[in-house]
């Protein structure tokens, strides 16, 4: 399994019956997305890695984007549907919720993603396969690709640490069909669909991920807000003044756990309270996760105490 950093981005022109290249440049990964039959045979002759998911070795996952590639020379596990060759990866440390794309690439073949998310014991907390993950057209800069968006609160009970991509074995005789470059065309320029079949994709058991890992509290301006020496910048975001001894125990290097804690915002109205988690719902239900988490912001600075717990329970729901 190879990681490579960075955001690769190159534009290749659309041609009528040829394949559309956009995004992650696929003709440098041929040999993970055109032989779908070898990857199949290496597939049955290969041997299980470990024999449990604490044994796997996890590669650090860079925040900002990457290119992940699964195949013969990655790690073989034999998990419950099967066994599978995996991209095992630790997650960053000393964040706020992460937001994780991934994105299976389309080629001559493809790789169904499912994706296992453990805590620090390695003990699995979530899977993510069909309900999330769906086949998404070739738009701008991205391909032809099956794609699901994870969230990682880190206010879960048991805190989400390490990352498994892999594929189910039945998934190795299906196919998945993609539109064609033509239609794609068409639909661009407000044209009359061209009446061609749309490719049949083969399933495999090696591919191409392109995944984007974002965090929250960077994205607010918080660096490092969950070292305890930035409590007082938590406390700011959320429309806290921190309190003196607070400040001083900062200034001093000793540890906000022994300092006095900044004075919470008083407890919204519980009409307040259920107006916020209804529109917090609709925002997940529709699909507008920013919005979503503007409002659980919101809330909390209004003194919300239950904004972000029903931020992250909606979210388990649109994943199942």
């Amino acid at each position: 399994m190879k990681l490579v950093n960075g955001s690769l981005a190159a534009l290749v022109a659309v041609a009528l019956s040829g394949c559309v290249n956009i995004g992650v440049p696929l003709q440098e990964h041929a040999g993970a997305l055109d032989q779908s039959q070898s990857a199949k045979q290496s597939l049955a002759a290969v041997q299980s890695c470990c024999a449990s998911l604490a044994e796997l070795k996890y590669q650090p996952l860079p925040e900002g984007s990457s290119v992940l590639t699964i195949d013969g020379a990655s790690q073989a596990f034999r998990f419950e549907e099967g066994m599978s060759y995996l991209g095992a990866y630790r997650l960053p440390e000393n964040t706020g919720d992460l937001i994780i794309k991934v994105a299976a690439q389309v080629g001559k073949s493809v790789l169904v993603p499912q994706v296992l998310m453990l805590d620090s014991n390695h003990e699995v907390t979530r899977v993510l396969g069909k309900s999330l993950f769906a086949y998404q057209p070739a738009h701008l800069m991205d391909n032809d690709r099956i794609e699901g968006t994870i969230y990682v609160s880190r206010n879960a009970v048991k805190q989400e640490a390490y990352m498994v991509i892999y594929t189910p074995a039945a998934e190795l005789s299906g196919a998945t069909t993609i539109l064609h470059p033509a239609k794609a065309f068409a639909r661009a320029n407000g044209n009359q669909e061209p009446d061609i079949p749309d490719p049949v994709i083969p399933h495999s058991a090696w591919g191409v991920l392109a995944v984007d890992v974002k965090d929250r509290a960077k994205e607010q301006g918080l660096d490092n807000v969950f070292k305890t020496e930035y409590s007082d910048k938590i406390a700011l975001s959320q429309g806290v003044q921190p309190s003196v001894t607070t400040t001083a125990a900062v200034a001093s290097g000793t540890t906000v756990a022994a300092a006095t804690r900044p004075q919470p915002a008083p407890a919204m109205l519980s009409e307040t309270e259920t107006f916020y988690q209804a529109q917090i719902e609709k925002a997940v239900q529709d699909g507008n996760i920013e919005k979503a988490m503007k409002l659980v912001e919101e809330a909390q600075r209004a003194g919300s105490t239950r904004a972000k717990q029903t931020f992250v329970d909606a979210i388990k729901r649109s994943q199942k």
